[in-house]
């Protein structure tokens, strides 16, 4: 209190009211007292909340998103949602909002600019359509790709310019051309060609690169002396082993793993269940245990909610995915690799309808696993129903995948 309360007064001691309710959540856990204290003396946005309170900096989330972009100006944005100072939204969206009106401002064809905002507005800007900080996505990771995908979108468009040309004039050949010669960056193109397609701008043809399903040599026996050992060791954090075991038995993505709620889980007595999609999935016994810990397991933070099963040290953050792919890289889990091999196995022995309610994942990539697993699955409705005796149920399934732990 006696650090807190200078820090929301302005400078002849007033209080700020709309800042008091940042004090009553930093000291609504009292064992959170040393966090508070460092956050206060060492952080310099300690100090923008105090030119809040003096009226010399804007108590809003923009205002937070047009200062220099660090790790420390995301936490206050958390901490200002958290304790409900500001309303709550998707602060990553914020910041590249603004990013977007000063670069598109920088663009000297007023068309450009016009047709960017217009993109940016429609297509790029909603992906960021969770609720406030509380994304389902790592959305720092979402926020540089966007950014470098409207950087790319508007050097396509600058070189129209130097070419007196336009989406509508640019032969389908000096396109390609143009996308060759410009390697990832051209790649990127196909979302912002398709779209000036629907809208009457352009008839060129943009293709997505098809991806090509490797295992990189790692085999399925190798895949389970993984798992057997993240089921085992202590060497390594409790969240680096349940969400290496998740991406190794389930081939679950990191990006998906990192965002689980902690009402995904369900307690049945000693049964433990996940839901990764819309139908929950047993986990075997040992793998349940290291849930409950996990579930268990409280870090010292600034913040005591309870929405993520992988609690991050930012207010209202979940872990980023390199806190468990760097742990397990080190040990030499491939893991990508491995998720390749569980995914492949599991889309042999379910339907990719199943496969998609079951992981979460969507039915065209299901579908695409389907076929690389060489499985035919035209009588699935058959195998989902089925009740003839000796026919396994989908939790069977499921089941078997985990047998070998």
């Amino acid at each position: 209190m006696r650090l807190l309360r200078p820090l929301i007064s302005d400078d002849q001691g007033n209080l700020h009211p709309q800042l008091k309710a940042l004090e009553r959540y930093l000291l609504r856990n009292p064992e959170n007292a040393d966090t508070v204290v460092s956050w206060v003396r060492r952080s310099p946005m300690a100090r923008l909340v105090h030119d809040m309170a003096t009226g010399h900096f804007p108590i809003s989330l923009r205002a937070i998103a047009e200062h220099p972009a660090t790790g420390a100006t995301g936490y206050l944005a958390a901490l200002l949602m958290e304790s409900g100072v500001v309303p709550t939204e998707n602060f990553d969206r914020i910041r590249l909002e603004v990013w977007e009106e000063e670069h598109f401002a920088s663009l000297p064809n007023p068309i450009n600019r016009s047709l960017l905002k217009q993109y940016a507005a429609w297509i790029v800007n909603p992906r960021f359509a969770d609720v406030a900080h509380l994304s389902t996505k790592d959305e720092s990771l979402r926020h540089r790709g966007s950014k470098a995908h409207l950087i790319a979108v508007a050097e396509l468009l600058g070189t129209l310019d130097d070419l007196d040309l336009d989406l509508g004039t640019l032969p389908q050949r000096t396109f390609d051309d143009y996308v060759a010669t410009r390697g990832r960056a051209g790649k990127q193109l196909t979302p912002f060609i398709r779209w000036a397609h629907t809208q009457g701008l352009t008839r060129l043809r943009s293709e997505y690169q098809k991806s090509v399903v490797g295992t990189s040599g790692t085999s399925d026996d190798e895949r389970w002396a993984w798992a057997k050992d993240l089921l085992t060791t202590e060497d390594i954090g409790l969240c680096v082993r349940v969400g290496g075991l998740l991406s190794l038995i389930y081939g679950t993505a990191l990006t998906r793993v990192v965002s689980l709620r902690r009402d995904a889980v369900k307690l049945d007595g000693d049964s433990t269940y996940l839901s990764l999609g819309t139908e929950p999935i047993k986990l075997p016994e040992a793998f349940g245990s290291l849930v409950r810990r996990l579930l268990d397991a409280e870090p010292a933070l600034l913040h005591d909610d309870n929405i993520w099963l992988f609690k991050g040290r930012r207010a209202g953050r979940h872990l980023t995915t390199a806190t468990i792919r760097g742990p397990l890289a080190r040990r030499g889990i491939n893991l990508r690799a491995a998720r390749n091999v569980a995914l492949m196995n599991l889309a042999r022995d379910l339907p990719p309808s199943v496969l998609a309610e079951l992981l979460g994942i969507s039915i065209y990539a299901a579908e695409r696993w389907s076929t690389h697993s060489g499985h035919d699955w035209t009588d699935y409705p058959r195998v989902r129903i089925s009740t003839e005796p000796g026919t396994e149920s989908i939790q069977d399934c499921i089941q078997n995948t985990s047998a070998k732990l």
